[in-house]
Parts: structure tokens; C-alpha cells; sequence
């Protein structure tokens, strides 16, 4: 009985750094005048992540619940440039060749309901400029709406969303948001 009650107590102690930890992170981001966020890249790379559903919860009850957390998803990412940094920071593989700059332009959702199952987040984007590597050499974004580049233009463009969908993915996670499903659509 002494060792169960030994473990709990080392436990608790442990979950109260961890949490102590990531309160002093955020508020400091906070003082910054930065939006607070988990940063589960960082946690993963930290082995941490048997913590994640513990870490999403200090971080509801730091920023005030789960609408606020949504509240602040939204204000971060509408009108966010992304570029090809940003998204290789979050491990997406981008190749060390292409540089671009997409504007997410807004997020379609209205709130987020953490007991609906399979839920979709949408958003909106425009390519702002763009220079990749394809079979043809270097081209601009400019240069691939030209018809002659009509048949690469899809794989690009398809590309370009998935990775943008995936690094929205990250982020949203960063607020203790679980969206299965990431849909983006051009945004004029």
C-alpha cells in the first residue's frame, strides 16, 4: 500500500511540473502578445505525447474553455501568409527548392463541437506567389497558369493543398482542436 500511494504521489508531482511547464510557456507567449498554443511538434520531439489529452485540458482551462481555444484557432489563421518555412518547421516535407507564400484567407467553421465525431474544418486560401521545381525547371506560379502547363498545374495545385492541409492539421492541433478532416478551397 505504501509503494501505490508513493507512485501516486510521484505522479501527481510529475503532472504538476508538467503542467507548471507548459502555464509558464504560454504565458509568456501570451506576454509576447502571441496567441497560446501547445506546440505538439515540440511535444512530440520531447516525448511527451502519452500526455496530449492532459496537456489539451490545462490548456482549455488556461485560455478560458474549448470556445475560446476555437475563438483564437480562428483569429490566428484568418489572414495568415504561410510559406514554405512555416511548413517544413512543422515537418512537412517541402523540397529545399520551392518557396512559396499562400494567404489562408478564413475559416468557414463557426465554433467546434468537441462531441460531434468526424468533424471537418474549412478554409479558405490564394496562392500569393509561388516558385517550384517541377519536370519543366523552375517555374513561378505566374509562369504555371500559362495552358501550356495545364497538365502539371493540377499535380501542383493538388500538392499545394494537401500540404496546406496538413500543416493546418498541425495547427489546429495546437489548440487543443481534433479536427479529423481538413478541407481548403480557393478563396477569390
Amino acid at each position: 500500500m505504501k509503494d501505490l500511494v508513493r507512485t501516486i504521489l510521484r505522479e501527481n508531482s510529475h503532472l504538476d511540473t508538467l503542467k507548471k511547464y507548459f502555464w509558464d510557456i504560454w504565458t509568456n507567449q501570451v506576454n509576447l502578445g502571441k496567441s497560446p498554443r501547445i506546440g505538439y511538434t515540440d511535444i512530440r520531439r520531447k516525448k511527451l505525447s502519452k500526455y496530449n489529452k492532459q496537456i489539451d485540458q490545462w490548456y482549455y482551462e488556461f485560455v478560458g474553455g474549448i470556445n475560446e481555444s476555437f475563438k483564437l484557432f480562428d483569429r490566428y489563421m484568418t489572414n495568415l501568409t504561410v510559406t514554405d518555412v512555416d511548413m517544413r518547421k512543422t515537418d512537412q516535407y517541402i523540397n529545399p527548392e520551392d518557396k512559396f507564400e499562400i494567404l489562408i484567407t478564413r475559416i468557414f467553421n463557426k465554433s467546434y463541437d468537441e462531441n460531434i465525431v468526424n468533424q471537418t474544418l474549412e478554409f479558405g486560401f490564394i496562392i500569393k506567389d509561388a516558385t517550384l521545381l517541377t519536370d519543366e525547371g523552375r517555374l513561378t506560379w505566374d509562369e504555371l497558369l500559362d495552358q501550356k502547363y495545364d497538365e502539371i498545374w493540377d499535380d501542383i495545385e493538388n500538392w499545394l493543398r494537401g500540404e496546406l492541409e496538413g500543416y493546418v492539421h498541425t495547427i489546429q492541433l495546437d489548440f487543443g482542436l481534433d479536427y479529423l478532416y481538413i478541407d481548403s478551397q480557393w478563396d477569390d
